[in-house]
Parts: C-alpha cells; structure tokens; sequence
C-alpha cells in the first residue's frame, strides 16, 4: 500500500501549531522537505520501462530531471518482449484511514495503439516518479510520455516552486528540445492537481497542443492548501485562522511574482480553446468535482471519479480509462 503523504509535506507539525501565517510563507517559499519519492521508486521506473534524463537551460531555472518512455506496442517490436501485451496496475491508496483501490487491467488485444505524446505533470509536493503509474497507462495506449520535475522538486535545481505558473517556460523549453521522433503529434498535456495548473500554463504559451487532461486540478493556491490542511490534519485544522493560511500563501506567492489569479482554472481554461477533460471527485476539497461543473462545455468535458480522495486520482483505473479513452478516440477521429 502507497501512503498518500507528499501533500502533506506541505507543512510541518510546528507550522500547524503555530497558525503563524510567517510559517507558511518560509515553507512554501522553498523546496517541499519529506519523502523523497524518486529514491524509492527508481527501481520501478526502470520496470516500467522509463528512462531517466536531465535538461539543463541555465536562464530557465537551470536544470530539471525528466523521465522519457515509448509507446509499449514500440518496445515489443524493438526487443519482442511479449511482456506488454497486458497492463495490470493494482494500487492502494491511503489517506486518513480511507483506502481508495485504484485497479486497472489492459489487454493488447482490445486496444489499438494510438499515435501521439503526453507530457505528464506532477503536483505539488511529488516528482515525476509520482506519475509513473499514468505514464505507463499512456504508454500503453500508444503514447510517447514525457515526466518532467516541476521547479524545487525532484531532480530540479531550483530551489523555489513555481506554483504550476513558473514551470511554463522551462517545460515548453524541454517539449522543443526533443527531435520529432521523440514527441511526435498530437501533443497532450496531462496534469495532476498543481500539475494541471502548469499544464495549462503551458498550452497558452503553446500552438500546437491538441488537449488537456486534467486530474484532480486543484482550485486556487490558498483555497487547495486550506482544504490540504483540513484533509491531513482534520483536528488540529479547526483552530487554524484561515486568515492566517491566506495571507501566508499569497505572500509566498508575491515573493516569485504569482498572482492567485494565475492558479485559477475557472478564469483560465475559458481563455483557451483547445479540448479538455476534467476529472474530479466529489469527496475531494482540494479539486471539487462541482466546483468544475460550470465549466461543462461543447470544449470542456468534465467526468465524475465518486468518494475518491484528491491523491487516487492521479492513478488509473478502469472506470476513469473508459472516459479517457473514448475522449481521446474522439479526438483521433
């Protein structure tokens, strides 16, 4: 069983005590401390057949680590490895007590391979190791994948986050330093909670992305750290000023010149036309399915995932593949 903690990394155990709103802004003001999930999970990238790299653009943040991986329908041909005629994913995620099981179970048979990349984006707290289970399942649909860290996580130099909105120009720098064989078209940017905050950021500085899969998007900065707290810590989160919380998460921001308007999916995707699913669940504070429900329209397919918790949807399962899947199709069509 995973636990789901790297939002809880947000904040410390002093920090919660405290209130203090100074507190917040020095912990999200540098790198999240805690779990340092790519040392744990390196060994399994390499079984699903990612492979490590690293970009470096000095006046661009400096350095960043990525993960590149071909479609499994590829590999087979290059090596014919019949391991991937099938994809089971079996996870277990815990938050609180609550365990979400995400299962998912692909057969080759039943799937034509599609054509494409996905860049795939983290949330805030993780590293690109967090999404190696969805880089797999795109993989398995065909899909060239690049998992970059976003800045101040992973293997990034930088020592600050970007609060999904800084990480735009360094992601976009990676896409076009690849040869066409390495990202070929469509391009679609898949983005979990802050991930989905960079991943838009991304495609308005973009011509030729053709979709945005949303995860889980977390609502603005303060407003998903506020419901942050109260997931990982129900109990002591009623005594904290929500003041408090605010203040400290906008003067983080103003320190890297981030308006809080800049993480608000609801202002932004309206500004795009490129096609977009959502999805989102009821049970989750941090990236509520009603609060994407307005944004329903003939470009904007919002899908229900019911009684999950905000961290199970940044994994597959057989449900939610259906509903990508048969959005991406469309888009093939």
């Amino acid at each position: 069983m995973i636990r789901a903690s790297y939002w809880g990394m947000l904040l410390i155990g002093s920090m919660l005590l405290s209130g203090c709103a100074s507190y917040i802004e020095h912990e999200l003001s540098q790198r999240p401390q805690g779990v340092n999930w790519e040392d744990k999970s390196e060994a399994g990238m390499r079984t699903l057949q990612l492979n490590k790299r690293e970009f470096c653009l000095p006046h661009l943040g400096g350095c960043t680590g990525y993960y590149f991986g071909k479609p499994y329908h590829l590999l087979h041909t290059e090596t014919d490895d019949t391991a991937f005629q099938k994809l089971t994913l079996d996870v277990d995620l815990e938050v609180n007590g609550q365990v979400d099981n995400s299962l998912l179970e692909l057969n080759r048979d039943a799937i034509a391979p599609h054509n494409g990349t996905v860049v795939l984006l983290h949330g805030y707290g993780g590293d690109k190791s967090t999404m190696g289970f969805l880089a797999a399942y795109y993989m398995f649909l065909g899909y060239h994948v690049v998992v970059p860290d976003l800045l101040g996580h992973g293997g990034s130099s930088a020592q600050h986050v970007g609060f999904g909105v800084l990480d735009a120009p360094l992601i976009n720098a990676l896409i076009d330093s690849l040869p066409n064989r390495e990202v070929p078209r469509p391009l679609y940017l898949a983005g979990v909670s802050m991930g989905a905050v960079a991943a838009t950021h991304v495609a308005k500085q973009r011509q030729d992305v053709s979709g945005l899969m949303l995860f889980a998007p977390m609502r603005p900065m303060d407003q998903a750290t506020s419901a942050m707290i109260q997931l990982m810590y129900p109990n002591l989160s009623k005594v904290m000023p929500a003041d408090s919380i605010q203040d400290g998460v906008v003067a983080a921001m103003r320190k890297q010149g981030v308006p809080m308007a800049a993480t608000d999916l609801l202002r932004l995707l309206p500004e795009l036309e490129i096609p977009t699913l959502i999805v989102a669940s009821d049970k989750d504070e941090i990236a509520p399915y009603d609060y994407y429900l307005p944004l329903e329209s003939e470009q904007v397919r919002v899908i229900m995932a019911p009684g999950l918790h905000h961290m199970s949807l940044g994994v597959m399962d057989n449900a939610r593949h259906e509903y990508v899947k048969a959005w991406l199709d469309e888009r093939a069509d």
